[in-house]
């Protein structure tokens, strides 16, 4: 009988709960009366659009505070809070400024509805103090991530990006290696690296490598801006990739448990607790992953941490700090030549090669909103870290004999501030943006290379101990200053021109020692030894700009979903600590050898048309001027390191994604999108004081990639399938078809399929599995020339994996 009265009573609570949902609806209009169609309106968690009268509606809301944000793409932002005291319809009109300049949104409001459609988006024209306008760029919002996420294979996490050539050396999503319009993906080092804003590479103008890749599983997104990002954020041709961290959420506390297991020994577990106190918030992640690896020697095993502390003092102001800490160590299984690759792509001839890493990052962020118009942002970083390289580096051809290993060791110290400020104004009747940043950072690298032991493990000391290395021992010191500013001026309401100037002074140096061994031409026996003192130092003054062109037609149809932009900016590339050591007798260094400078340009459109097509088409010249590399001087028996040749980077990229259901049930649960990546790269050299080289295709560039896929969704469900193509590619300036010792020669064409799929039981249970290389292809990506080969290095074979997720929170 209990029983029963309970069931009375929770069916009457139900049915007084249900009783007490109401419908809230209004319309969206401009300051001159005009209705706004396609205005996103978002109430707490529900979302919806603007009709073609400016219309909303919200079915089924309860009594109480709730809160109201209205976006519109050339209008003010609002953000309200309404309250619900009665029963019946509710009604809720507001009226929008246009404003040329849209006011600071974590995501463009077009953006914003292809991060849940398409996972992909674009910024608005400013977004806290950066300025977006005119420059191609993608978001990629990774919670609609279809893959695998523990891993985080970057063919997968780029694969709506064009444009990119992507390294598989390393499948477990340890180092990253992409590089994008023709530039080499070594360690990324052609795009300046960033997580949260902040710098994260080993040196960002002496040795810009990334050794530090955060876990996909902790970011919210990743933003990449073309070469126009040179103006902001400094040198680079390939322009920036910003990692950003899943900022804390609301609840009190959250608690998300991500585990995973695969082929090869995989294991990998990620654990997040973030929440918010009143005006305190914590955000803190550990991640750990280990496999035996594809091919024999290849196990490893990583950590990763990081905390965040922000604390709110007003609504204006707030400060951040943030701790990175990043250990691994890797076993590497070597090159193969094109025999053995062919013969078995699993094999390894290498068993005493080993790599090492330590990261640590600081950052403190301060950001202060003196008023709606302008905003303050100054970012403080350090970086702590080293690397090891240990092993037999004798030509993969050849067996390793057993003899003592080399070791090379990298420490970097730097410490880094940069400012900004944004102010936006208004020019009689239209509106503009004018951002003033400056950047002071100071690095140091140390850099030896000497003999280990001769053993199989990962000893990484020198045998003869610090103080007198068998190889050489190098201090590269750095200074940069620099001082940028952009403005955004709009003519019309529709036209805006971006104008922009960077001024930088950088001093690099190079202090050290190498030793210079003379041995007996039959009997290897050492006879002499040599200690060669090397200094050098180059300050000069460099300046920069650039200028941004975007056109947003408005109207009923178009309603700012189409963009037209275009851009040019000068680029260079820092003459950094490998340009100007000396290990060997063989190659010296030009005392004139100058930094590689150039430009970037591209044009494009890009839009999304009725929630379910969106698009983004581009072309693009990239001039590389003053290329860095070695000749032979007339006469002499060494090389020369100097400036032998500039380049040129035509090509054109094109995104494009259509969801078939979404075009009939916008609103709907269901999806079915198909998707194509495609670009198409002209780089050859020019005007080389080389000869040989005139005309040739620039190595690690793939004529064409090709990337597609489709999912399909259904509430909760998802299942997608990956296509992969790239073109064959050299892999020097030569345009070598084949050598010996596999260093240099083609990477020949070759495609994988990847497949996943995904389904969340409500918001705290999660499964995800997949398959990736589906067909179980063997193929490469790159042939390299030392660590962690010599030679061919072997992407992965087929490859399975599940995930469970288990998520926790609680409001108090």
């Amino acid at each position: 009988m209990i029983r029963i009265y309970l069931h009375i009573l929770f069916l009457f609570v139900g049915l007084t709960s249900f009783c007490q949902q109401f419908e809230i609806q209004g319309k969206i209009k401009s300051s001159e009366g005009e209705p706004i169609p396609g205005a996103f309106v978002a109430l707490d968690d529900q979302k919806t659009q603007t009709d073609n009268k400016g219309a909303y509606s919200f079915q089924n809301v309860s009594l109480g505070m709730h809160s109201l944000k209205i976006q519109a793409y050339g209008f003010n932002a609002i953000s309200t809070q309404i309250e619900i005291k009665e029963k019946g319809k509710k009604e809720f009109n507001f009226d929008l400024e246009e404003f040329g300049v849209q006011l600071d949104s974590t995501i463009e409001v077009i953006a914003k509805n292809m991060e849940e459609e398409f996972g992909i988006g674009y910024a608005p024209p400013i977004k806290g103090t950066v300025i977006y306008d005119g420059k191609k760029h993608e978001i990629l919002m990774l919670e609609h991530l279809s893959g695998n996420k523990s891993s985080g294979t970057a063919r997968e996490l780029y694969a709506k990006v064009p444009g990119l050539n992507i390294w598989e050396s390393d499948s477990y999503g340890i180092q990253l290696g992409i590089g994008g319009r023709g530039l080499s993906p070594n360690r990324t080092a052609n795009f300046n690296t960033r997580q949260n804003g902040y710098d994260i590479s080993a040196d960002a103008l002496g040795y810009p490598e990334s050794y530090y890749s955060p876990p996909t599983e902790a970011l919210d997104a990743i933003e990449i801006i073309r070469g126009a990002a040179s103006l902001q954020y400094g040198s680079q041709f390939g322009g920036l990739l910003n990692f950003r961290i899943k900022s804390p959420p609301k609840n009190f506390l959250e608690f998300t448990t991500r585990n995973t297991g695969g082929m090869y020994g995989y294991f990998g577990t990620f654990n997040r607790i973030a929440g918010t106190v009143k005006n305190f918030s914590y955000n803190t992640y550990y991640q750990y992953k280990m496999a035996d690896g594809y091919r024999a020697n290849s196990n490893f095993d990583q950590h990763q941490f990081f905390t965040q502390l922000n604390y709110r003092f007003t609504e204006k102001i707030s400060l951040g700090v943030e701790y990175t800490f990043m250990n691994y160590l890797a076993r590497q299984a070597g090159g193969l030549t094109d025999a053995q690759f062919n013969s078995d792509p699993r094999q390894s001839n290498r068993n005493r090669n080993w790599f090492k890493v330590n990261w640590n990052l600081i950052a403190l962020n301060f950001d202060w909103a003196f008023s709606n118009s302008t905003k303050l942002n100054i970012r403080a970083f350090s970086n702590i870290s080293s690397r090891s390289a240990l092993g037999w580096l004798g030509r993969i051809d050849r067996p390793d004999l057993g003899t003592e290993r080399d070791l090379i060791q990298g420490k970097f110290r730097n410490i880094g501030v940069e400012a900004r400020i944004l102010h936006k104004y208004k020019l009689g009747k239209n509106y503009g943006a004018f951002l003033f940043g400056a950047r002071a950072y100071v690095g140091h690298t140390n850099n030896r290379q000497g003999l280990a032991n001769d053993q199989d493990g990962p000893d990484f000391e020198f045998i003869n101990g610090d103080a007198d290395l068998a190889g050489s021992d190098y201090n590269f010191p750095s200074q940069n200053y620099a001082a940028f500013a952009e403005n955004i001026f709009f003519i019309t309401k529709e036209i805006s021109i971006t104008p922009g100037i960077r001024f930088e002074y950088i001093t690099t140096s190079s202090e050290g020692y190498w030793k210079q061994y003379t041995k007996h031409p039959l009997t290897g026996e050492i006879l002499n030894v040599q200690t060669n003192t090397d200094t050098l130092r180059k300050s000069r003054p460099v300046f920069l700009m650039g200028l941004g062109f975007s056109y947003k037609p408005k109207g009923e149809k178009i309603n700012g979903k189409l963009n037209l932009y275009a851009n040019i900016s000068q680029n260079y590339r820092a003459i950094n600590f490998s340009d100007i050591r000396i290990i060997n007798e063989n190659i010296q260094v030009d005392p004139e050898i100058r930094d590689e400078k150039g430009f970037n340009a591209d044009i494009g459109i890009r839009g999304i048309v009725n929630k379910c097509f969106y698009y983004d088409f581009s072309v693009f010249y990239l001039q590389y001027n003053d290329k860095i590399g070695e000749k032979v001087v007339d006469n002499q028996l060494y090389k020369i390191r100097t400036n032998i040749s500039d380049a040129r980077n035509i090509g054109m990229e094109l995104f494009a994604e259509f969801d078939f259901l979404k075009c009939f049930k916008p609103e709907g649960k269901s999806g079915l999108s198909l998707f194509t990546n495609f670009s198409y790269i002209d780089a050859k050299y020019s005007s080389s004081d080389v000869s040989a080289f005139n005309g040739n295709r620039i190595e690690n560039v793939p004529e064409y990639t090709i990337r597609a896929g489709i999912k399909f969704k259904y509430d909760r469900f998802t299942v997608s399938t990956q296509f992969n193509y790239v073109a064959s590619q050299y892999t020097d300036a030569t345009n070598s078809e084949y050598t010996p010792t596999a260093v240099y020669g083609i990477i020949p064409a070759y495609y994988v399929i990847d497949f996943s799929t995904s389904y969340r039981f409500k918001k705290w249970f999660a499964i995800e599995a997949g398959v990736n290389n589906l067909t179980n292809n063997q193929y490469f990506t790159r042939r390299a020339t030392s660590y962690p080969g010599p030679g061919i290095i072997p992407s992965d074979g087929i490859y399975t994996y599940v995930t469970l997720e288990f998520k926790i929170a609680t409001k108090k």
